[in-house]
């Protein structure tokens, strides 16, 4: 028999994965229903609620006024033209919101790893964190404003101030939350504290960190919507100001209905990427001396 005649064999799938490929199916089939019922319940409630007597319907949109204007032609518009003017809105709005959670993420992991070295950066760095969490940042985005100006900087740092503090505190906790006899293991073979914080600090916060990024990534869009609302003429939060003052309710319903679909979508996006990080380290990762 040839080479080219040898049956072919399927590749083997090993258990972990496997078990890996279930874990993430399993937890994405369940964020998506779960979001999907909830969706159906709020747009249910939302288009009775509407409909109760007192309400003014030039102003109260339900949710099937919002699928109109993205599906039919009105007098302010053609439905493309209406799908082209918000998807141009939303790219921008995704601009400034990526931004700002890029940023704010990349300081929080650096100063959640610094506070988990060194103490005394904690006791010197913490009560700054504490001030950017208590000011409102309706308060605090003018003060950034004058500051920097309009521009990517402004739109980075009011994100940063939004996505900051969940992720930093939550990924502190995360990083200490380390098993003792971990610690001990590497100890003794000679291990330092850069060992453990890559071979089981960091493992064992990853839950940590992924249920802070559910968190900031919706935290992210309305901190862009914020900057675009206050500074600028474009984005969906310029649009809501534009829409309501030329009392184009439609419109001003539909961008904040696409700019909450699209949170969602991030947010069960990054549920997703948990599920698959996970489902290799485990929900448990780092805790055990040999992971």
């Amino acid at each position: 028999m040839t080479t080219s005649t040898l049956p072919r064999t399927a590749p083997v799938v090993s258990a972990s994965t496997a078990n890996a490929i279930r874990y993430t199916a399993r937890r994405t089939a369940v964020t998506v229903g779960t979001i999907l019922v909830s969706a159906l319940v709020l747009a249910a409630l939302w288009q009775i609620a509407v409909l109760l007597p007192g309400q003014t319907a030039f102003i109260a949109k339900g949710p099937l006024d919002v699928v109109a204007y993205f599906t039919q032609d009105s007098i302010t518009g053609t439905a493309a033209d209406h799908r082209a003017l918000l998807a141009g809105l939303l790219g921008v709005t995704l601009t400034d919101a990526a931004l700002g959670f890029a940023v704010g993420l990349t300081l929080s992991v650096a100063i959640s790893i610094a506070f988990t070295m060194f103490r005394t950066v904690e006791f010197m760095f913490m009560p700054i964190a504490m001030l950017l969490r208590t000011v409102p940042l309706l308060a605090m985005a003018p003060v950034i404003y004058i500051v920097f100006g309009n521009g990517r900087v402004t739109a980075a740092l009011i994100g940063t101030v939004v996505v900051l503090f969940p992720v930093l505190v939550n990924l502190t906790v995360g990083l200490r939350s380390v098993s003792q006899q971990s610690v001990d293991l590497i100890t003794v073979y000679g291990g330092s504290r850069v060992t453990t914080l890559l071979k089981v600090a960091i493992p064992t916060a990853l839950p940590h960190l992924f249920a802070s990024m559910r968190i900031a990534v919706p935290g992210a869009i309305t901190g862009a919507m914020l900057y675009e609302y206050l500074f600028t003429t474009t984005g969906l939060g310029a649009a809501v100001t534009s829409a309501k003052a030329a009392f184009d309710y439609n419109q001003l319903w539909a961008a904040t209905v696409l700019a909450t679909a699209v949170s969602i979508v991030l947010y069960t996006i990054t549920t997703i990427v948990e599920a698959a990080v996970l489902s290799e380290w485990g929900p448990d990762a780092g805790k055990a001396a040999g992971s």
